[in-house]
């Protein structure tokens, strides 16, 4: 089975407060984005790597790829969203590929263990993504009250909190895709582009050390765990 992988690049990182874009921002002598880049460098099942970006970062990002991607690479045009960044990739998705892996860029910790974990049930399933209960107690707003109010306490296992890699059949995903962009539709995540299409991810269990790096506090924890 062969992967299309796409890390998106062309989110801001406005909490982190850095002048460039978190994924480029250098932790111990590497970019975040080489971090995960390495995480899938030696995955031979993964034939093309599609890393939709800004333009401005091209060195950047040419110099944060490993050399195990060289002539397996392509830089798309990026979008105003996630999810219009991830469309303009789909033309350029080899046709190939079995699959579609798409992961955060500012991911770096994910393990090799989940990334397998994940590929050995790609082909049971039209989707497959890794998730988490949520630890904290949940509560839903009232939100018909001028004052914020408790609406009601909801329980954490029947809430999921949904990591990457998520990984996708190459047609049902692209077919989700086009579904989504004709009726404007513009989902928080990958799966829920295909929960619009009525293609129901399964939910593998995750890792909890896969979190993303969204904060300045994320930064500094990362020059400790990154190494």
């Amino acid at each position: 089975m062969k992967y299309t992988l796409i890390i998106p690049c062309g989110g801001v990182g406005e909490r982190v407060g850095a002048e460039i874009p978190k994924q480029y921002i250098e932790v111990n002598g590497k970019t975040i984005l080489n971090w995960t880049l390495s995480k899938f460098k030696d995955i031979d099942n993964i034939i093309q790597l599609l890393i939709p970006a800004d333009d401005s970062y091209i060195d950047i990002i040419k110099a944060s790829i490993p050399k195990e991607f060289e002539g397996k690479y392509k830089i798309t045009p990026h979008g105003r969203t996630r999810f219009n960044s991830i469309y303009n990739s789909i033309e350029h998705i080899n046709t190939d590929s079995d699959y579609i892996m798409i992961h955060d860029a500012v991911r770096p910790y994910i393990t090799h263990s989940l990334i397998n974990k994940l590929m050995s049930m790609a082909d049971k399933f039209i989707g497959i993504v890794p998730y988490l209960h949520p630890t904290d107690t949940i509560k839903s707003i009232d939100k018909d009250r001028s004052e914020t109010f408790v609406f009601e306490t909801i329980d954490r296992e029947l809430l999921a909190s949904v990591q990457t890699p998520q990984i996708f059949e190459r047609n049902k995903y692209i077919k989700a895709y086009e579904y989504s962009n004709k009726n404007r539709f513009k989902g928080t995540d990958d799966s829920s582009i295909l929960e619009y299409s009525n293609f129901l991810p399964k939910l593998i269990l995750g890792e909890s050390q896969n979190t993303k790096i969204t904060t300045e506090i994320d930064i500094e924890i990362a020059k400790m765990l990154l190494k």
